[in-house]
């Protein structure tokens, strides 16, 4: 169990295990745990800490992130589903984006292999040749902790 999730809104319409492990059986994927719990807590949506620190990117060391993606959610564009789809061609084997940031860059979860459950920014405008992805964090739990808010942030109403 990993520590207080963050806030999001406008996420998706709540999710059962049996949503994820579709998700999962659908695209041949093991999620790790502590995605699997975000998604089952929040199902997406933009979260209140929303900025994350890019080392080495030359377009600037800071992003923003737009949206994590869900699962079933009416606009089609905030789907996991849909966006491996639209985008699994162009980001790299293995990777399933997880988040979008204001442009087309994507947050990527790690799915396979030794760098399984790590967390990629990528580069959606790098050409062919030039480098597109990097490195985040080692896993999701670590990744959400090292996100940062500031006055342009979503505020969530205070209940």
């Amino acid at each position: 169990m990993m520590g207080a999730l963050p806030r999001t809104r406008e996420g998706g319409p709540p999710l059962v295990e049996e949503d994820v492990r579709s998700f999962e059986e659908q695209h041949g994927l093991a999620l790790p745990a502590s995605y699997r719990e975000f998604l089952l807590a929040t199902n997406g949506g933009r979260p209140e800490r929303d900025l994350l620190t890019i080392s080495g990117f030359e377009g600037g060391s800071r992003g923003r992130i737009h949206v994590f993606f869900g699962l079933n959610d009416p606009v089609e564009s905030c789907n996991l589903d849909w966006n491996l789809d639209v985008f699994g061609d162009r980001i790299p084997a293995g990777l399933v984006p997880i988040a979008t940031t204001e442009g087309v860059d994507k947050i990527c979860l790690s799915a396979v292999g030794e760098r399984a459950g790590a967390i990629f920014y990528w580069d959606g405008h790098a050409r062919a040749g030039e480098r597109s992805l990097y490195f985040l964090a080692d896993d999701f739990a670590s990744f959400l902790s090292s996100l940062d808010a500031d006055e342009l942030s979503p505020r969530m109403p205070e209940s």
